[in-house]
């Protein structure tokens, strides 16, 4: 499974953000964080987890700001509410090959 948690650093916010990001590795040890190439300011994380029960744990430490999460509020567009948190699963069958469509064929 893995969390995807998405959301907008405020261009007047980016560098603060970016030395906080730095600042603290341990927080994103596992975690692959990405700012997109078309908009940026656009971040996504994505962090491989275990289960459901992890995800959800996860989700609701970020949803309620705890283990210093709340430092990163301000910069994000929307503040808490612009947080947007889910979780994926496999498809049935486990399938990962490189030409989708003939997965839906």
């Amino acid at each position: 499974m893995i969390l995807f948690v998405e959301y907008v650093v405020e261009e007047r916010h980016r560098s603060a953000y970016l030395e906080w990001v730095r600042r603290e590795p341990e927080r994103w040890r596992g975690t692959e964080l990405m700012e997109s190439t078309s908009q940026p300011g656009v971040m996504v994380e994505l962090r491989r987890v275990a289960d459901a029960e992890e995800a959800a744990r996860i989700e609701k430490e970020r949803r309620e700001g705890r283990s210093g999460w709340q430092a990163m509020e301000p910069w994000i567009k929307g503040g808490r509410e612009g947080l947007r948190i889910w979780t994926f699963a496999p498809v049935a069958g486990g399938f990962s090959g490189t030409n989708q469509t003939e997965a839906y064929s």
